[in-house]
């Protein structure tokens, strides 16, 4: 923010910013450009001319098929739009999720939750966990055999300011086709993609997971995005935080995903650091690794 300017100009949308730089590009419609994104015919940094760089509307980062994630500020600069322009388009971009509403609908817990029994129990000490400090640290709870739909996993709610606004569930058997079920939008407080998983335990530093269980493998200080892909809302978040950790899964699309992440919070204020352990991911890896990377993150 620059300090001796005075007034509001008008804000710059993207494809404005592209027209200005005489960049050509194709809109959702065609056929080269999916839903919701902007695709641009030559990427500045592998100079593919194919429409393979994408820029994605909602999650404000470009994106090359062929050569990755990258910088919004950076593409943008290097595909000629004015630092004007590009300062403009950002701080509208922010502005808009500013003024999203945060309050969805009306918190309904599902039924059938309770301690956890027997299942849940030997689920969780065969991944490794001390049931008891889950339980105390991040106030989970087991459902049984009733509701069928969320039968036999660990209520998981999530917490903002020390009230529940919205919830996720962990199955607990291998025989499903979705691991997490999660409330609506219309049963939470706050849509679950709006917030972060764990951000009460977050002061100057963070490490960012994909899932709860790899917060709970990390401990107070990490967040989870409760999810494979991050909203403008959580990155917007996550930008309050100086030191920001993202510890994705070990494959290469988890960590195409992290390198998006990163380049997307690169522009902000503070440090972003994208580690990638020798485990699959944060729950499974062993108890040195993660010791380790509390010691990085400034966790312990």
């Amino acid at each position: 923010m620059d300090a001796g300017v005075c007034g509001k100009s008008k804000l710059v949308t993207i494809t404005e910013a592209l027209k200005e730089a005489g960049v050509e590009y194709l809109e959702s419609g065609h056929h080269h450009c999916r839903t919701g994104w902007v695709q641009i015919r030559e990427c500045p940094f592998c100079h593919s001319a194919n429409y393979h760089l994408g820029y994605s509307v909602s999650g404000r980062f470009f994106a090359c098929w062929k050569c990755g994630g990258h910088n919004a500020y950076q593409t943008l600069d290097k595909l000629g739009v004015s630092r004007e322009s590009i300062k403009e388009l950002l701080q509208g971009l922010r502005e808009k999720e500013d003024q999203l509403p945060s309050k969805v609908g009306k918190l309904k817990e599902p039924q059938g939750r309770g301690p956890l029994l027997a299942a849940h129990r030997a689920y969780l000490e065969g991944r490794g966990f001390n049931v008891e400090e889950i339980v105390r640290v991040w106030q989970i709870e087991g459902i049984g055999p009733i509701p069928p739909r969320l039968a036999w996993r660990i209520y998981i709610p999530v917490i903002v300011g020390g009230r529940r606004v919205a919830w996720t569930t962990r199955a607990i058997g291998d025989r499903v086709t979705q691991r997490y079920l999660s409330a609506s939008d219309e049963d939470s407080n706050i849509s679950i993609k709006k917030v972060l998983y764990g951000i009460d335990y977050c002061h100057l530093s963070a490490v960012i997971t994909e899932g709860p269980l790899d917060a709970w493998a990390v401990g107070r200080g990490a967040v989870a995005l409760c999810g494979t892909a991050f909203t403008p809302a959580q990155c917007l978040r996550l930008t309050s935080i100086p030191y920001r950790f993202i510890c994705f899964d070990s494959s290469h699309e988890a960590q195409l995903r992290a390198r998006s992440l990163a380049n997307e919070l690169a522009v902000f204020p503070g440090v972003t650091t994208n580690v990638e352990l020798d485990a699959k991911d944060p729950a499974e890896a062993s108890a040195k690794e993660l010791k380790q990377l509390r010691k990085l993150a400034r966790l312990s």
